[in-house]
């Protein structure tokens, strides 16, 4: 399987208010220390009517998360430095940052690391390399029906 989205173990419910209050178009900060591939995602994204930011480590993602108030966060796991689950666990720890929803984006072999990674506070994975299409899928499912359509007009044009 080259995709997962967990079933959320916290209470995360998507109320009309959440809905209501999330950004529009959905903000995504992409982390990823290999450049190339942060900046295609992001690009990427950008076409398909997100608004994108890029951080190239785990260091700078606590300082943007909490300026620019992301919708949800594609983290890299593998970084030199702060890995993307110390991340993940620093933001699960910050209370603004807490119900973001993330999405691990990862090279590595992730299938015996699933529950790690959920326990980290992911909610969900994908294995580099991916089509960038199943990124905006998920994203949907994190962020609710806006984003959800901006993935199906993209397709249909």
């Amino acid at each position: 399987m080259r995709s997962r989205t967990f079933t959320p173990t916290r209470s995360q419910v998507w109320t009309a208010a959440r809905f209501i209050a999330q950004s529009f178009p959905p903000r995504v900060l992409i982390v990823d220390d290999y450049i190339d591939s942060a900046d295609a995602l992001a690009a990427f994204l950008a076409t398909t009517g997100f608004e994108t930011r890029v951080a190239y480590n785990g260091g700078d993602v606590l300082a943007i998360a909490n300026e620019w108030h992301p919708d949800s966060i594609v983290l890299d796991i593998a970084m030199p430095g702060v890995s993307g689950l110390a991340v993940a666990r620093a933001l699960r720890e910050s209370p603004a940052t807490a119900s973001v929803p993330l999405l691990a984006y990862t090279a590595y072999e992730t299938g015996d690391n699933y529950a790690q990674l959920r326990d980290g506070g992911f909610d969900g994975v994908c294995a580099k390399p991916i089509d960038p299409l199943t990124v905006v899928e998920i994203l949907a499912t994190f962020l609710g029906t806006a984003a959800l359509n901006l993935a199906y007009s993209f397709r249909s044009s």
